[in-house]
């Protein structure tokens, strides 16, 4: 299985795209480790399993490459008829968005559907940006404020998700490995989850909307186009990568 998960980079140097692995193993062992120091409840147990289904689906999306590339092309392609694991992981990631906000505290309405868009969004960007060495984790990062303030009980895995990408971010930035599918899903997912649990319903309506145009514009004219245009960003896109 190892071999199969090697891709090319944008350099067209072949990497192994296993780094989701660490990511997956640090999610285990945070929630292990809440679970000893408090009380994990149903919706934690929930938002474990549908991250855990998350990161499935993006494995298999490694080990079958190929086929369509893109939101809109998945959406064409299940229109004719056609399934690929690519849109199989889409409909996985909105389906596992649904259920762990179902599962988790009550709020009202309006802030319920935009916690699902912004955790399916969050997901699906994450796997976008993770095209450049260290873009993904870097830009995961910039979410710590939202992961510390969030109940970890409720989502335990997220901490380690997020330390474990810190972690592994000198192979990423190095070319040495990627996150693939699997890990920039997981860790596009916990952050958007971390952002529900942390954001006021204002604030995720915003996010929400903004997490839905990031997907939208690198679906049309890149992240890469976008972040390119924005100084701080692409300060810190290219901070630390190879020249």
């Amino acid at each position: 299985m190892m071999a199969r998960l090697k891709v090319r980079n944008y350099r067209g140097r072949e990497v192994p795209a296993v780094l989701g692995f660490a990511l997956l193993s640090g999610g285990i062992g945070a929630a292990l480790s809440v679970a000893i120091l408090d009380r994990v409840g149903t919706a934690g147990l929930v938002a474990g399993g549908a991250a855990s289904l998350v990161f499935a689906a993006g494995l298999a999306d490694d080990l079958l490459p190929g086929g369509p590339r893109g939101l809109r092309e998945h959406l064409a392609a299940l229109v004719h008829g056609r399934v690929s694991t690519g849109a199989v992981k889409l409909l996985v990631m909105v389906a596992s968005s649904v259920v762990t906000v179902a599962a988790g505290p009550q709020r009202d309405a309006p802030t319920r559907m935009a916690g699902v868009v912004l955790i399916a969004a969050a997901a699906n960007l994450w796997n976008g940006l993770d095209v450049r060495p260290g873009r993904a984790i870097k830009f995961g990062l910039l979410a710590l404020p939202a992961v510390a303030a969030m109940s970890w009980p409720a989502a335990p895995f997220v901490p380690g998700v997020w330390l474990a990408s810190l972690l592994v971010l000198p192979w990423d930035a190095g070319e040495r490995a990627m996150l693939g599918d699997s890990g920039a899903n997981l860790l596009g997912f916990s952050l958007g989850l971390a952002c529900y649990y942390s954001l006021s319903g204002r604030q995720l309506l915003v996010a929400a909307g903004l997490a839905a145009a990031l997907n939208v514009a690198a679906d049309t004219v890149t992240l890469s186009r976008v972040i390119d245009v924005v100084p701080p960003l692409r300060w810190w896109d290219r901070l630390g990568r190879k020249p």
